[in-house]
């Protein structure tokens, strides 16, 4: 077979619409925000609903009246079932969102700091790819299969989403050379006060579960719990807010010769 040799004359031979897919970004950031909301809600009911006394169940064998996230996702069939097929879905154009916001902090141009903006940008994204890999082993290795992995998944999780959290504001209102727009105004603030009321979430968590583990209170490990789950719909509305920040683009699979005649007359 003979390929065409120029972009002329590919023209002229194509057969094949030269858009395949096209998929606005906020369609985007709204189905893969609702598979973890999804995910997560089914869990939670049908664990109370079937699953109740083995999903509250403490090594501290006291009452617990809400089941904690390792053990609606993980321990118990439908549910993990559910979670593992909707985290591989929402994860795979999150790598691509990952990317993108690479390639949006460093399209601005920041003058004399360009380097150090540019390797706060590069940490930005590894924060971002070490989130996703920390939420996806911690989904697909239980904490019954093996605790070390899914606890040290948890930590990397937790640690680099909230670092992300804090870098993505500080380059959103660094890299801008001219005055936020009203828009940018509203998603920065937006983040602000999501990943520090997700950092006050954590810190609260951390003293009910030390709480359960020295004094082994009743009830105590379900508020652990529920804040657990408070902090999940956090991190999901502060990625989410992609929305607000690049609302024109798309998510397309097209013919390069676009791309490139794009790029020229960019």
């Amino acid at each position: 077979m003979e390929w065409p040799i120029n972009n002329s004359s590919y023209k002229s031979k194509r057969t094949v619409q030269p858009v395949l897919f096209h998929l606005p970004i906020p369609h985007l950031v709204i189905i893969s925000s609702l598979l973890p909301i999804f995910a997560t809600i089914f869990c939670i009911i049908w664990s109370i609903l079937y699953n109740f006394q083995e999903a509250n169940h403490t090594h501290c064998n006291v009452y617990n009246f809400f089941p904690s996230v390792s053990s609606t996702i993980s321990h118990f069939a439908p549910q993990k079932y559910i979670w593992r097929i909707c985290i591989a879905l929402h994860c795979g154009p999150r790598f691509f969102i990952a990317i993108s916001y690479y390639k949006f902090h460093t399209s601005r141009n920041v003058g004399t700091h360009k380097t150090i903006y540019k390797c706060l940008v590069v940490l930005n994204t590894v924060l971002h790819i070490m989130e996703l890999i920390g939420l996806i082993t911690l989904s697909y290795v239980s904490s019954t299969e093996n605790y070390r992995i899914h606890e040290s998944m948890f930590i990397l999780f937790i640690i680099s989403s909230i670092l992300y959290m804090l870098l993505t504001c500080f380059l959103i209102g660094y890299g801008k050379t001219i005055e936020l727009t009203k828009q940018e105004k509203k998603s920065l603030n937006l983040k602000v006060y999501l990943v520090l009321f997700k950092i006050s979430m954590f810190l609260i968590s951390l003293y009910f579960f030390y709480r359960h583990n020295n004094y082994c209170e009743p009830r105590v490990y379900s508020v652990f719990s529920v804040l657990e789950y408070v902090i999940i719909f956090t991190n999901i509305l502060f990625h989410a807010t992609l929305y607000c920040d690049i609302p024109s683009f798309c998510f397309t699979i097209c013919d390069s010769y676009l791309v490139d005649n794009g790029k020229k007359h960019h």
